[in-house]
């Protein structure tokens, strides 16, 4: 223990926290800068593989995803697989409706469904409808309005819209006046509009319409073409979610596969560069023969480490599915620009190797330590997440610089990476000084706590001799009681026979006078 004194104060220190506390305030040590230099490695391949370098090359991030969603196609944002699909919803927007496809069959339809059925009954009113022109087959949900639809267009062809409107569900009887009158307006609508020739009325009471009918009639209709329309869009974007997910895991298991190898690379001629200038520059045969060592190192470490990098890589895969689907579902309320888009890809990515290190740790790591690698995981995405948003205001301001606007996007990416790459090596130094500080703040209440312990067990410890002594004293009184009453008894024993003694003594002496006095 060294004790140091400042005034009247005395202030223990032991030995451990002492290094600690030299450690701490003093330069880097060895340790330190190797783990500096490997964080500095770490941080550059990252940069390259990661958001700025490889990924920019490998994904082709556009707004609002790779899977065009019904929110962005209204919007006019969706995939490049979808442009003619898109130009045919504008054109239905503006353009007048040609309604003939829908119509073609109709008039074959009406035929046979006279020459078959009895009696033909307006599905609005109920009243009996003659076999001429005045029985019009009606679409509840007009044709106009499907060929209108946003989700008609993205998820259906023309035929297959018109397969729609045609359905039974959305085709009924109804009298000619009131189905001209109705025309492409929506049923329940124009039931509540006031009637031309008579504005006192609604349509559906000038032309007797029961609202009963009419209520089943749209709702049969209604839920037959959604749930048409919510099918198609739903089987599109399934089919190429199962092809994008694809894709984008296979880059991503790709890139972080890539990473690992480029890592191990980076960390061998690493070494290499140390021992040059440990060594110096010999020759160009001595540098010929550590590139060839450092080649044959590599090929060794990749079959020895073959099956993590593929395990990597799967993580890697299903974060690139999490990403997609979250991007997909993410679209289908709000348009996501394209680095919106990376932001989520990398934090997929950092989640899940932040969730494979909790569920399972590697066997030497503490919960303690798990706990900040997740940390360490989680605020490199926040700083990536960052990096990325500040990258169109980067290239923004290049591009307002006339000679430098055609290498804007590319300038942008580099200092962007850059600029990440320094926030996260801050980041990962201040998680390591942070990491410092609680093992030397643990030291120190550890040691607090043994302190306490020690001098609890000392007051313990004397408590124990004070209570011994106390038995003692209370034994040793009883005991000299004891002995001082039985030596009290002999005493008054002694004294009764001395006395006895003493009175025989008196009788002789005064019988010997007597026998003097006689004599």
């Amino acid at each position: 223990m060294q004790i140091e004194k400042s005034d009247d104060l005395l202030i223990e220190i032991d030995d451990q926290i002492e290094l600690l506390i030299e450690e701490i305030n003093s330069a880097p040590n060895e340790q330190q800068q190797q783990d500096f230099t490997t964080a500095c490695r770490d941080v550059i391949v990252d940069t390259l593989m990661g958001p700025f370098g490889l990924t920019a090359a490998m994904f082709a991030d556009r707004d609002g995803g790779n899977i065009t969603t019904v929110h962005n196609f209204e919007k006019g944002t969706y995939a490049s697989r979808d442009a003619e699909r898109y130009e045919g919803y504008q054109k239905a927007q503006t353009e007048r409706f040609d309604r003939s496809d829908y119509e073609r069959d109709l008039p074959k339809e009406r035929k046979k469904i006279f020459q078959q059925e009895n009696r033909i009954e307006d599905a609005y009113t109920g009243r009996e409808l003659p076999k001429d022109g005045r029985a019009h087959r009606d679409h509840v949900v007009s044709a106009h309005e499907i060929e209108k639809s946003s989700r008609g267009h993205l998820g259906k062809t023309r035929e297959e819209r018109v397969a729609t409107a045609n359905r039974d569900e959305n085709k009924v009887w109804a009298d000619a006046s009131l189905n001209q009158s109705k025309n492409d307006l929506d049923l329940m609508e124009w039931s509540e509009r006031p009637n031309r020739k008579d504005p006192t009325k609604t349509n559906a009471e000038h032309y007797g319409a029961d609202r009963e009918r009419m209520e089943e009639a749209y709702k049969t209709a209604r839920k037959t073409v959604d749930r048409d329309e919510k099918r198609a869009v739903l089987l599109k974007q399934a089919g190429e979610f199962a092809y994008e997910g694809s894709k984008e895991a296979g880059k991503l298991a790709l890139r972080q596969i890539l990473g690992l190898m480029i890592k191990d690379l980076a960390e061998g001629l690493i070494d290499d560069i140390r021992t040059l200038m440990r060594e110096g520059f010999q020759s160009l045969r001595h540098l010929a023969q550590l590139l060839e060592q450092r080649i044959k190192i590599t090929i060794s470490q990749i079959k020895a480490k073959w099956a993590e990098y593929l395990k990597e890589g799967a993580a890697a895969g299903f974060s690139g599915f999490l990403s997609s689907f979250l991007t997909l579902i993410i679209n289908s309320f709000v348009t996501t620009a394209k680095n919106i888009v990376r932001i989520i890809r990398e934090g997929c990515l950092s989640v899940v190797r932040a969730l494979k290190i909790i569920v399972a740790p590697p066997p030497e790591m503490s919960a303690s330590e798990v706990a900040y690698e997740v940390f360490k995981i989680l605020s490199g995405v926040v700083v990536v997440a960052i990096g990325i948003g500040l990258e169109e205001t980067i290239k923004k301001g290049i591009e307002a610089v006339p000679l430098l606007a055609p290498f804007a996007e590319p300038i942008a990416q580099v200092l962007t990476g850059m600029l990440t790459g320094i926030a996260s090596l801050t980041v990962v130094l201040a998680f390591d000084r942070l990491k410092a500080y609680l093992a030397f703040q643990n030291k120190q209440l550890a040691d607090v706590h043994r302190g306490h312990s020690v001098t609890f067990l000392k007051i313990k410890k004397t408590a124990l001799v004070l209570d011994q002594a106390a038995d003692f004293v209370h034994a040793s009184a009883a005991h000299l009681r004891e002995e001082f009453h039985k030596d009290w008894e002999e005493l008054k024993a002694i004294k009764s026979e001395t006395r006895q003694k003493m009175d025989g003594y008196k009788s002789a002496i005064n019988k010997l006078e007597n026998l003097a006095g006689e004599l």
